[in-house]
């Protein structure tokens, strides 16, 4: 598709040349047990392989042109890499949906459905209102709440990158500042239970 489609730029390598460096570094590239044992890859990426996710995204493309030149475009169709949100006129939608793009591909798509109005989308938990969507950081039941120790001997700036990130995900994730402020209370005391002190808070 890269070598047909006339909205991309032409590569300066030859599409023989690419589909055997792309075979190379997916089908061949062997990998080895701690028992000793190699083995070569026979379908798909390796998992850990920097190609994963440009060929997952890329390949969901794909699938999704085939699909919706053929069915209708759901109320809301958004999508991460493999993971979609979707909002329709009804189940009976999602499932044609659903039935449609496993006919296009060679992959089985699971559905989740919302429960009381929200839905997680990966650490994201979307809930429907009257007047759109409103967004929240969310954690999975199974998550422990451990994190890197305050009181481990590691460098300073892994410390701050920690709180950081923590920090970050509240004030993109959450889609108002009552939200915020609850999930920054949230993660102050998950970083204390780990070890930080106000002094690195």
């Amino acid at each position: 598709m890269v070598y047909r489609n006339d909205s991309t730029p032409t590569l300066n390598i030859p599409e023989p040349a690419l589909r055997t460096l792309l075979a190379i570094c997916t089908k061949r590239a062997p990998f080895t047990t701690h028992r000793g044992h190699t083995y070569l890859q026979k379908d798909g990426v390796a998992i850990g392989s920097p190609l994963g996710v440009l060929f997952a995204n890329f390949y969901i493309g794909v699938v999704e042109e085939r699909v919706f030149s053929r069915a209708e475009c759901p109320f809301l169709y958004l999508r991460y890499i493999d993971d979609t949100f979707v909002k329709a006129r009804s189940s009976d939608e999602i499932e044609t949906l659903r039935r449609t793009f496993e006919d296009h591909s060679v992959l089985r798509f699971t559905l989740r459905h919302s429960q009381g109005n929200c839905l997680p989308l990966l650490d994201v938990l979307v809930t429907s209102t009257e007047n759109g969507f409103r967004t929240t950081e969310y954690t999975k039941p199974t998550n422990l709440g451990m994190c890197l120790n305050g009181d481990s001997e590691c460098p300073t700036r892994y410390k701050s990158s920690t709180i950081n990130v923590y920090v970050r995900r509240a004030l993109t994730h959450c889609s108002t500042w009552h939200d915020t402020h609850k999930e920054l209370d949230r993660i102050s005391q998950v970083l204390v239970n780990n070890g930080f002190s106000n002094k690195h808070i």
